[in-house]
């Protein structure tokens, strides 16, 4: 396509191209005669471009973000990207629309206050912690840059002293037995990864798998060709509500903390089906003397370096993630399988 004919489809102007080109962001082949020719790698990030400038992203970020390649699945990469862009974006107004709804407040109920530089110091920090977020957005929990060597990693423990994923597909298996004894015909899994437990479970079983990180989905997509994948994570407002007999997560929940595990749960509970079941693998604690107890065992070996690891997540409370659960009207099952794993099984009543 030639500089004309991108300029009409995007209503942007000759000298905007010139300037990505000079930036080294998009830089299309020249034809013999020396015109430009821009070709689909070109507009698939032109179009990524237009979008990332909108949100007020500076060109130079631009590039960064654009210079990563794709062999495959450019398409779904590119919109990925835009969608947590767009998301990051979201997150940074409403932090400061709280912040500036707070010092509103304030304000209309001080006494004769004639100095706000306190309110705008508060704006200022708002906008710091905002930069500081945006720094490392693109892949927080480092799930994306983990998907290729996900299935190796979990399966063989490398470099895992404190075993964390110990009889990993004996878990799985677990699950899938769960599965098979409440006779579920319709399961959705939150924070699917790869989809291993997909693998383990009855063809018929009409499954879907969520994961917030595109790497683990599309690793997944290649693995199971037909199956069934959305974006998203624990908290999300479910997309649909009342369907499935099943909502399963494997080693995925202790990346919440309490009052995420809170909200997470209810909207869990709204996947479901009345007396369905709610069924999490996870690395857990039966309360608060068995977690101190292995974090003195830890310390007394000399190894206050493992148990840094541990410190590092939110490891589940049952007793206390119990006691919420019973509030939600849930009849509450659990069972111990392997050193921190546990099986925690949750039916909606």
């Amino acid at each position: 396509m030639n500089t004309k004919k991108v300029c009409m489809q995007f209503s942007i102007s000759p000298k905007s191209l010139r300037i990505y080109e000079d930036l080294d962001i998009i830089v299309p082949n020249r034809e013999e005669n020396n015109y430009r020719n821009y070709n689909e790698d070109d507009i698939l990030k032109l179009r990524q471009l237009i979008l990332l400038k909108e949100m007020g992203i500076p060109l130079k970020n631009i590039k960064q973000l654009l210079a990563k390649k794709f062999d495959e699945d450019k398409i779904i990469h590119g919109l990925d990207l835009q969608l947590k862009v767009v998301d990051n974006k979201i997150n940074e107004l409403e932090n400061i629309k709280i912040t500036l709804e707070q010092s509103v407040n304030e304000a209309l109920n001080s006494d004769g206050v004639t100095d706000y530089s306190d309110y705008f110091n508060k704006i200022d920090r708002c906008l710091s912690d905002n930069k500081e977020i945006r720094s490392n957005w693109m892949d927080k929990w480092g799930f994306d840059s983990w998907a290729k060597s996900y299935d190796d990693s979990v399966k063989k423990n490398v470099g895992d002293d404190l075993n964390l994923f110990e009889n990993y597909d004996f878990v799985l298996e677990s699950v899938s037995k769960l599965i098979c004894k409440y006779k579920a015909r319709k399961v959705i899994d939150i924070g699917c990864g790869t989809a291993n437990l997909y693998g383990k479970i009855d063809n018929n079983i009409d499954f879907t798998g969520v994961d917030q990180s595109i790497e683990m989905l599309l690793k997944a997509k290649a693995k199971y060709p037909n199956i069934n994948l959305r974006l998203g994570n624990f908290l999300d407002e479910p997309f649909i509500k009342n369907e499935f007999d099943v909502v399963t997560s494997t080693f995925a929940f202790h990346h919440l903390n309490f009052v995420e595990k809170q909200k997470a749960l209810k909207l869990l509970l709204c996947y479901l089906k009345p007396g369905g079941i709610i069924i999490i693998a996870d690395l857990m604690f039966l309360g608060h003397k068995e977690r101190i107890k292995q974090k003195q065992y830890l310390l007394e070996k000399g190894r206050k370096d493992l148990w840094v690891i541990i410190e590092d997540e939110y490891y589940t409370d049952i007793e206390k993630i119990k006691d919420y659960a019973e509030q939600l009207g849930c009849k509450v099952k659990y069972e111990h399988i392997v050193n921190f794993t546990w099986i925690l099984l949750l039916e909606n009543r």
